[in-house]
C-alpha cells in the first residue's frame, strides 16, 4: 500500500508527508492573516495553496493505490 511505503530519500511515509504539508499550509495561512503588507500576504497565501496542493496530490495517489 502506498501509505506504508517510505518516500525515497526522506524516510517519511506518504501519510507523514501529507500531514506535514497540511501543517505547513496552515502555518503559512496563519502568517498571512497577520500580514499587513498585501504583497507579502499574497505570497504567504500562495505558499499555503502550494503546500495544500501537494497534500492533495499525495492523498489522491494513496486513494488510487
Amino acid at each position: 500500500m502506498a501509505n506504508d511505503l517510505a518516500s525515497a530519500g526522506t524516510g517519511k511515509t506518504e501519510l507523514e508527508r501529507m500531514l506535514h504539508y497540511r501543517e505547513q499550509a496552515a502555518q503559512f495561512g496563519k502568517w498571512a492573516e497577520n500580514e499587513a503588507v498585501a504583497e507579502a500576504r499574497d505570497g504567504l497565501l500562495e505558499m499555503a495553496r502550494q503546500y495544500e496542493r501537494l497534500a492533495k496530490e499525495i492523498e489522491a495517489r494513496s486513494r488510487r493505490a
